[in-house]
């Protein structure tokens, strides 16, 4: 008996053209990355820190939404958005700052509440607690 083969979680392909031109591969979409012009990229996408930053906001929304959903709380509306700096001076360098807007019909402590379950989202946990990143060499198709 043979093991069904599993998708990658994400995927990337050097485009071949261009300088730093990227096919990435998401579950079932696939956009281009790049670097900003004045990086000498073409900027036809966004770069990696973006797209670990679009991670973040994504998943802080959906964990906000399952949670409030769960909960029976009423959200009309919620806005994530991510920030990137590099610190030099601190360790680690990297900081992202995470913007949250919520509207909906909810009381001081549901708020609350909802900005401590954004601490729990699986992407800042990640990004908090870190991970191991194991590598090894594929073979040519």
């Amino acid at each position: 008996m043979t093991e069904a083969a599993t998708r990658p979680f994400a995927t990337a392909t050097d485009t071949g053209t261009g300088v730093l031109q990227t096919f990435v591969t998401a579950g079932p979409s696939t956009i281009v990355a790049d670097i900003s012009v004045a990086q000498g990229g073409l900027d036809l996408g966004p770069d990696p820190h973006e797209l670990v930053a679009a991670g973040l906001a994504a998943c802080t929304s959906q964990t906000l939404r399952l949670y409030a959903n769960r909960k029976n709380w009423e959200i009309s509306a919620m806005h994530v958005e991510v920030f990137s700096h590099f610190d030099a001076d601190v360790t680690p360098h990297e900081r992202f700052e995470r913007v949250i807007t919520i509207e909906g019909n909810l009381n001081e402590e549901q708020m609350e509440r909802l900005f401590e379950i954004a601490e729990k989202c699986p992407i800042h946990k990640l990004l908090t607690n870190g991970a191991r990143v194991v590598t090894t060499v594929g073979g040519a198709d």
